[in-house]
């Protein structure tokens, strides 16, 4: 029996900070070089210059492979969606990757979201049908549910999880989406929304926070402050149009976009006040910024390019936005991008693209970022203080919060779906007349849980 024991070695080199993996007898077995956000390495000049290189990593090269959005659980474990019914899944931060569908025409795949390490969905469309389509695996990809057609009319693109519980695909090119508040495996559990009147359409990623928030952006410029029940609609910041959106917090965002028509180009624009104004145009690029993430109010990068020309990008900035750095030429249209936290004092980000021959392409890298610093960290704000009362409950539930509290509240059954919801202010008492006896869940606040038992 052979036991391979490795350590990891925080490097101090000329261009920064390294983590390297070494073998007993120091051999490298893995080296990833970690940049500072913020931590110059030139000087910046005008809107674009050489400041800040954050040091993508090529993670492989795809044949026959049009990579459409990429969604990590963890910093481990990770899925890349694309073209002909294809996904890819990483086990190891994206070193490599193992193709775990491969159905062919006429399905495509144009989102993915990662609940967990053995949970993800894919959404998309089949082409001769014309129907919006997703699919479940519950394995890690070693098996998949039947595909299921939730749409008859219209595509699906980008999907979204803000928590275990609600999330929210995306009808793009009919204005509209399917909400889940429910998990979202059974057809039965979404409900589509029409957001936009006019039925225009949208383009690129979207942000559904943790707290609810959802921006999606395209012809307008679309709001939801309540998991996509209700919407605010806009025209787009840009006067052409946008193409994804990313808020760290519920004031500060920016959105993308571009045209593939001459000229071709692309832009980024910022709010500071929940989209009620815009600036101008921030950076012009060669090319349609077509995915954008931000961290905080400063720090962020924008991904993007056009198949037809070859171009193909990733910027970053340090300042909101004021001026930006070419960190790589990627040669691909990059359309999908995802972090997760590596450490408390660094993330992964990743980004995922395509080539003119259709060729597939992940990079990757690794940034010093501590927790501190994240506006969009992957978790719900404080929870308030909940009391309940009698437990086991029969016939009714005092539900108690702090004084001055309040919180909207979710009671769902074992299956996962909701049987009561409403808003707790102070003590309320809930009615559970008709509820069969058993476990349930009381949500209070962003999608925490707590369990009640009811009996007769």
């Amino acid at each position: 029996m052979c036991t391979f024991i490795a350590v990891i070695l925080i490097a101090l080199c000329g261009s920064g900070t390294e983590v390297r993996t070494l073998t007993r007898n120091g051999a490298v077995v893995d080296r990833m070089p970690v940049l500072v956000a913020g931590a110059a390495t030139g000087n910046e000049v005008g809107p674009v210059g050489p400041g800040r290189d954050f040091g993508w990593q090529p993670q492989g090269t795809f044949p026959n492979t049009v990579f459409t959005d990429i969604s990590f659980a963890d910093d481990s474990v990770g899925y890349a969606s694309a073209e002909l019914g294809v996904v890819y899944r990483t086990t190891n931060s994206g070193h490599t990757w193992s193709r775990i569908m491969n159905l062919g025409f006429p399905y495509y795949w144009y989102g993915v979201h990662a609940l967990s390490r053995e949970q993800a969905l894919v959404t998309g469309f089949n082409d001769t049908a014309g129907t919006g389509i997703y699919d479940w695996t519950f394995d890690r990809g070693a098996s998949w549910d039947s595909i299921v057609t939730l749409d008859t009319a219209n595509w699906f693109s980008r999907v979204r999880f803000c928590d275990s519980l609600n999330g929210i695909i995306v009808a793009g090119w009919n204005g509209g989406i399917w909400r889940t508040d429910n998990r979202g495996r059974n057809p039965g559990d979404w409900t589509y929304v029409q957001v936009d009147p006019s039925r225009a359409w949208f383009e690129g990623n979207f942000t559904f926070r943790p707290d609810f928030h959802c921006y999606l952006t395209g012809i307008s410029f679309c709001c939801s402050p309540d998991a996509g029940q209700n919407w605010s609609v806009r025209h787009s910041a840009d006067p052409v149009f946008d193409g994804g959106t990313s808020f760290p917090d519920t004031l500060h965002g920016w959105t993308g976009g571009g045209q593939i028509s001459s000229p071709v180009s692309g832009w980024v624009h910022r709010t500071t006040d929940a989209g009620a104004t815009w600036s101008d145009r921030l950076i012009e690029t060669p090319a349609p910024v077509r995915s954008l993430l931000f961290l905080d109010d400063t720090f962020g990068f924008a991904a993007g390019g056009n198949v037809y020309s070859g171009t193909g990008f990733i910027y970053s900035t340090t300042s909101g936005g004021d001026s930006w750095n070419l960190d790589i030429s990627t040669g691909s249209e990059m359309k999908g991008i995802d972090w997760q936290r590596a450490s408390p004092d660094s993330i992964d980000v990743w980004c995922a693209g395509f080539n003119s021959s259709f060729t597939g392409c992940i990079y990757r890298t690794r940034i010093g970022f501590g927790a501190s610093n994240v506006q969009q960290e992957r978790r719900a704000g404080p929870l308030p203080a909940v009391s309940v009362s009698p437990d086991p409950a029969r016939g009714w539930l005092d539900v108690a919060l702090a004084a001055g509290s309040k919180s909207d509240f979710r009671l769902l059954d074992a299956s996962g779906r909701v049987r009561r919801r409403g808003s707790l202010y102070g003590k309320t008492r809930l009615n559970l007349a008709g509820l069969d006896a058993g476990w349930y869940l009381l949500e209070a606040g962003r999608g925490r849980a707590r369990p009640v038992v009811v009996v007769h």
